[in-house]
């Protein structure tokens, strides 16, 4: 992939678009192989890595707002602020035109660009999800509400315009950080959410829940979690009551790996907790459109409602899927795994180094699968998914001690 803005030295965020795309694989697969590798099981081989396409994956944009009322620039967070990138070849096709009739909006509701050095002006960013089938929900990230009429007034005409849109919001966002969105949401036109068609299920985006930025990668990893699933379940029989095993999926989000697993083992009974309210309305109306009734969402905090659910009547699961921020697990959710007696464990990493050190607190558990995932294409970013399987230490001898964790 080639792109004018990055040889032109206006936009660096893909920081390795120099290096052709089989070494930016090889480089980050071999990075993320080395921080694992203390934490595999004898014998384990990494598999093939996740890839998608190296341009036009991207399902969502945020661009950062400059230049004047009449003449607005979209352009991304941290980047010159005098280029407009909206022609990003990142984007699938149509993001260009929706960012291009944001602008056009802006221009006739006049809603003066915010400006960091001043604290002044109104609209702070422009935000874009886009679907695999051309659909689009956008949002307008303002300082206050008081641009809102005019922007209500001139909206029609960008609705006319662009028929993909539909839905707009009005994200509030006050506060004077580097955050790109605020906490309050109002909804000024369309759907409450958009449809993204992602791996073998339709996930239902709303306007501040969590959605991969990669839709053809994400599908390819909940699929595999599904499949490594099903090899479980497969490999224990009629697990759980009445042949049910019950299966967690924690940080579920818009239910992604929850529902692929449920459509995998159709026995199973699965559990997605995710603590977004917005993302579990997501995952019960993906549930609910898939006729997928296996799968039951909860809105509550993923480690406290483990801890509390195993110490119920019906004990831990026999099977866990992760899927935590950045941050990674953390020590109470980790020790809590390590003590559970859950047999297999799948981890979708965002972040490798602190998978490093939720494995090291977690030293009965090992990884018998891996691949790599290329999430983001052309940049350092790297994410992993691994198959943990409970083990007898006792043939390994200690286990690593892991210090590279933040």
């Amino acid at each position: 992939m080639r792109c004018p803005h990055f040889d032109s030295g206006a936009c660096r965020s893909c920081t390795l678009l120099d290096l052709p795309r089989p070494r930016q694989l090889a480089e980050g697969r071999a990075r993320v192989e080395q921080l694992v590798a203390p934490f595999l099981a004898p014998g384990t081989q990494w598999d093939p890595p996740i890839v998608g396409p190296e341009a036009g994956f991207r399902a969502r944009g945020k661009m950062a707002v400059g230049g004047t009322a009449q003449a607005p620039v979209l352009t991304l967070p941290g980047q010159s602020a005098g280029t407009d990138l909206c022609d990003c070849p990142l984007y699938p096709p149509g993001v260009e035109e929706v960012l291009g009739g944001a602008k056009e909006l802006i221009r006739r509701a006049q809603v003066p660009p915010y400006d960091v050095a001043r604290r002044r002006g109104e609209i702070k960013n422009v935000l874009v999800t886009a679907s695999p089938d051309g659909e689009h929900l956008l949002r307008l990230v303002l300082r206050s509400e008081r641009a809102l009429e005019r922007i209500r007034e001139h909206l029609p005409a960008l609705l006319d315009a662009h028929p993909s849109v539909v839905a707009v919001t009005a994200n509030i966002h006050p506060d004077h950080t580097t955050a790109v969105e605020g906490e309050q949401e109002i909804h000024l036109a369309g759907a409450a959410s958009i449809a993204i068609r992602t791996g073998d299920v339709t996930l239902f985006s709303r306007p501040q829940s969590f959605l991969q930025t990669n839709t053809e990668v994400a599908g390819q990893l909940y699929r595999q979690a599904a499949s490594w699933v099903r090899e479980i379940a497969e490999e224990h029989g009629d697990a759980g009551p009445a042949g049910a095993p019950r299966i967690w999926d924690l940080y579920c989000g818009l239910g992604g790996f929850a529902l692929h697993v449920a459509r995998a083992v159709p026995r199973a009974r699965v559990t997605g907790v995710e603590v977004s309210a917005q993302a579990i309305d997501g995952a019960r109306e993906a549930a609910a459109a898939a006729g997928i009734g296996s799968a039951t969402f909860l809105a509550d905090d993923a480690t406290r409602w483990a801890v509390d659910a195993a110490a119920g009547a019906d004990g831990p699961p026999d099977l866990v899927v992760v899927n935590p921020p950045r941050r990674g697990l953390g020590t109470e959710l980790a020790g809590w795994l390590e003590r559970s007696g859950v047999a297999d464990v799948i981890y979708s990493s965002c972040h490798p180094t602190t998978l490093a050190a939720d494995l090291a607190a977690m030293p009965s558990l090992r990884v018998v699968a891996g691949r790599y995932v290329d999430m983001f294409p052309h940049t350092a970013h790297a994410e992993v998914i691994v198959r943990l399987r409970r083990t007898d230490l006792a043939q390994w001898g200690p286990t690593p001690v892991f210090e590279g964790a933040p």
